[in-house]
């Protein structure tokens, strides 16, 4: 997932302690699949519990690449200012990683 033209992103505490909270949330979802399906529960139920926990792990992902984004932009903002090339070449990449995950 990582470009070799851009530097690696450090994430701020803050992000990284709502990440880390979600990934617990969705921990806790596996766990309750895990739990119906050992119990045999119906397979709806299996489902929709399914997709919230994909839901979670898929917005986990788009808020890690959008810190990644914001990352990148703000750099370029150090370095003189973003040009319009930069932030479409920015929101390319993010497109890009966003799409990997579908």
């Amino acid at each position: 997932m990582s470009d070799p033209d851009t530097p690696a992103a450090q994430l701020t505490a803050e992000r990284k302690a709502d990440l880390m909270h979600r990934l617990r949330r969705a921990e806790g979802q596996v766990r309750g699949l895990q739990k119906l399906l050992e119990d045999g529960a119906d397979c709806t139920k299996i489902a929709q519990q399914l997709l919230a926990t994909r839901h979670a792990l898929d917005s986990t992902y788009v808020r890690l690449n959008l810190s990644v984004a914001e990352q990148e932009l703000a750099a370029g903002q150090c370095d003189g200012g973003v040009s319009p090339q930069a932030v479409v070449k920015v929101l390319d990449r993010l497109q890009t990683r966003l799409g990997r995950s579908r």
